[in-house]
């Protein structure tokens, strides 16, 4: 016996459908103007609602997608690129990911619009606190015996994005801790330097040079060396072999000695 694929489908109600799918539908008409909303939608809508100072989901009814987007996402649909896959920010506060796709008739003629929202805000945030914690780990800007001197642990591979992290983290750490040196410890670099690290390493040594501080690299090993003596590459800064003798390099600096008691 043949079966037809959509006798199924004969006696469904389909807003009861399309409101039980746990994705947020909109339909809008052929002028963009939306014309139902699920109740996944509804919820999202409700927390964009008072930025629009509109305050129940169901005034959304009506109101034109373009509010939603740009004039880049005007053209697209204009030009009936379809389906339209899309990362949104809303206010500065809400991220979505939207897919616009036509709706045909039977005729296959454009009628209007549905679109389907994925709300990723709290994905998002939890990615940026994430994302935070990790730069944090980056470099460890540690205190040491003398109070006004610090200790960068460098270790892993150092990229132009983590040079700049580590920047603004120490830039910020010798203002509040009213460092006067700053010993940066190359032990544990496992990477090839180029130009670029090298610019940030040396635009580090110049703004601590402006705040009043100096900076002093130890640790650097002799394969870090001789590629910046084959890149014809220089660094304005104190450098001693080893820990020990940047801190030494400080005591002596400061007037101080070790005593045995």
């Amino acid at each position: 016996m043949k079966i037809n694929n959509i006798e199924m489908f004969k006696d469904v109600h389909l807003l009861k459908l399309l409101d039980s799918i746990g994705e947020s539908i909109i339909f809008a008409d052929d002028k963009q103007y939306i014309r139902w909303i699920n109740s996944s939608a509804k919820e999202i809508l409700s927390k964009i609602g008072p930025y629009l100072n509109i305050h129940t989901p169901e005034e959304f009814i009506g109101v034109n997608l373009s509010k939603f987007h740009g004039p880049r996402q005007d053209a697209i649909l204009a030009k009936g690129i379809f389906p339209h896959n899309a990362q949104i920010k809303l206010f500065s506060r809400f991220s979505a990911k939207i897919i616009v796709d036509q709706v045909l008739n039977e005729k296959n003629e454009p009628t209007g619009y549905i679109l389907t929202w994925k709300d990723v805000t709290d994905f998002e945030e939890e990615l940026q606190n994430q994302q935070k914690i990790l730069k944090s780990l980056y470099t460890p800007i540690i205190g040491t015996a003398i109070d006004s001197v610090l200790l960068v642990a460098l270790t892993g591979l150092l990229t132009e994005e983590r040079m700049q992290y580590t920047k603004d983290s120490i830039l910020l750490a010798c203002a509040q801790k009213k460092a006067e040196y700053i010993i940066f410890d190359f032990t544990g670099i496992v990477n090839d330097v180029d130009e670029v690290i090298v610019f940030h390493l040396d635009q580090i040594a110049e703004a601590l040079k402006l705040m009043g501080s100096e900076a002093i690299f130890v640790g650097l090993n002799a394969q870090f060396v001789q590629q910046m003596i084959r890149k014809g590459l220089s660094i304005r800064v104190k450098t001693c072999q080893s820990f020990k003798q940047g801190v030494q390099y400080v005591w002596k600096k400061k007037g101080y000695q070790l005593v045995k008691i």
